[in-house]
């Protein structure tokens, strides 16, 4: 009984495991861009998946870059359940590129680049 004990245990154990590391992290999609003014724009975001675990932060990354990265240009967002927004502040006629993000215990998550073009 022991050994079908130990069994059992490793095979409920082995169910929770992740398969990769990229199947921890949150699962992101920015949800909605509008053009508040001539130099702001309201960016929305929401969290597909936590993936088990806890969100810690969400927020926006933005530049020219085609795929901005994390670090250009961050903003921490107010979170509202597993939507959250905020404000931009842009330069009229201008190409920006947007991503959302989240972290989680394991690491952060982006969502796929959004383009937009202020007028």
């Amino acid at each position: 009984s022991f050994i079908v004990a130990m069994a059992m245990a490793l095979i409920i154990n082995d169910g929770c495991k992740k398969e990769t590391y990229n199947d921890a992290l949150p699962v992101v999609q920015l949800y909605k861009l509008t053009q508040i003014d001539t130099d702001s724009v309201s960016v929305i975001g929401t969290v597909i998946s936590n993936n088990g675990d806890g969100i810690q932060y969400e927020g926006f990354c933005f530049g020219h870059d085609p795929v901005p990265p994390i670090t250009e240009h961050q903003v921490i967002a107010f979170a509202n359940s597993d939507t959250f927004t905020t404000h931009i502040y842009v330069k009229k006629d201008s190409i920006y590129y947007f991503r959302g993000f989240a972290a989680n215990g394991y690491g952060y998550g982006l969502s796929a680049p959004y383009k937009y073009v202020v007028h």
